[in-house]
């Protein structure tokens, strides 16, 4: 990575298997699913197959309300052992996609949840602290920002999140009237409907306490036929964003072990994802080990690439990873599309990986 790798130094995550990282993450290693039919919409409207996240009802009062708890919960896990200074430290959270209007944090915006967020954490980030909506991807695009904040001494730590919940009324009736909602046989490749937040608070330098992993390389591109098209995606995009970002990590892809994607199952993303994979991994391999996420969690939005950030780094540093180096990837309905390259943390003792599971 262009002026050196940075680190995770801790995590935190909430999802429908799980409330904390370290759960969520076993629960999706184990294939536990968090799926159950939930009455989204008003009768006479089906029950929806959908993965929530167990709470109670007055958390609910608001889809923006409920996206600030879940967003608080996970940010407190990921800060609450670990020493920073929060001046020198920059929140940079992914929200829900921009076409997604129904969020709109009483018409403030995302400087409004940026706003909520500190209070209800109790912590002033700094200046540089940012809210955007771009959906999965961006926590990647984030990366990159926050890694030249780093570079450039603006800041000592970036904590970077995503939170996200397709589980409301809006988000359940917008896939239904588009036909990309799960349906059982009437539609089986269609989306299941998740929630979650997740995050990962990144430095420059390794501190007093060990890092999870390290972030070798990260770029990003822009589809043009997106899933919000007429026009099925060919991989292009994506391809050349795990092209880049091995390209930035000086990682060739015969190094890679493990494979986090954030494909959720449906049509559009699975043929993308078939089509990409055969373009990058060029390698003959006995198998490359992939995990999905969305095969426990669903859709999680904006959540879903910080989470693969969380999955690879717990994987990596507790050993259960099928080597030392990952490649993460990320898509947008909107078109972004990204990758990143992760690793054991350098000079650190190997894990004992499995490379048979």
């Amino acid at each position: 990575m262009t002026g050196g790798p940075l680190f995770i130094q801790s995590v935190g995550a909430v999802t429908p298997v799980g409330l904390t990282a370290p759960q969520s993450c076993a629960a999706i290693r184990a294939g536990i699913k968090g799926f159950r039919a939930t009455l989204n919409r008003l009768p006479p409207e089906d029950p929806v197959l959908c993965a929530t996240v167990p709470s109670r009802s007055v958390l609910k009062k608001t889809p923006e309300r409920w996206l600030i708890h879940l967003a608080v919960r996970a940010a407190r896990e990921c800060v609450i052992s670990t020493q920073f200074d929060p001046g020198r430290t920059a929140a940079l959270i992914a929200l829900p996609d921009a076409y997604r209007d129904h969020f709109n944090w009483e018409g403030a915006g995302e400087r409004a949840f940026l706003d909520v967020f500190e209070a209800r954490t109790s912590i002033r980030f700094n200046g540089y602290s940012v809210a955007v909506r771009g959906g999965s991807a961006e926590a990647y695009k984030l990366l990159v920002w926050g890694r030249d904040l780093l570079l450039t001494g603006k800041a000592d730590h970036c904590l970077v999140g995503g939170v996200d919940s397709l589980t409301n009324e809006f988000d359940v009736s917008r896939l239904a009237d588009s036909g990309r909602l799960h349906a059982g046989a009437e539609n089986p490749q269609g989306v299941i409907p998740g929630e979650a937040a997740a995050f990962a608070l990144i430095g420059k330098s390794v501190t007093s306490r060990p890092a999870l992993a390290e972030i070798l390389g990260v770029s990003y591109e822009h589809e043009t036929d997106s899933v919000l098209g007429e026009r099925y995606s060919t991989g292009g995009a994506l391809v050349r964003a795990l092209r880049a970002a091995s390209a930035d990590a000086r990682c060739d892809e015969p190094r890679i072990d493990l494979r986090v994607t954030d494909m959720n199952g449906e049509r559009y993303e699975a043929w993308e994802s078939m089509i990409s994979t055969t373009r990058f991994y060029r390698t003959h391999r006995e198998r490359l080990v992939t995990w999905y996420p969305a095969a426990s969690v669903g859709d999680t939005g904006a959540a879903a690439g910080v989470l693969g950030i969380v999955m690879g780094a717990m994987g990596i540093a507790r050993g259960y990873a099928p080597g030392p180096v990952a490649m993460l990837e990320a898509a947008s309905d909107g078109g972004l599309r990204a990758a990143c390259v992760m690793s054991c943390v350098d000079g650190a003792r190997q894990p004992p990986f499995h490379p048979r599971e």
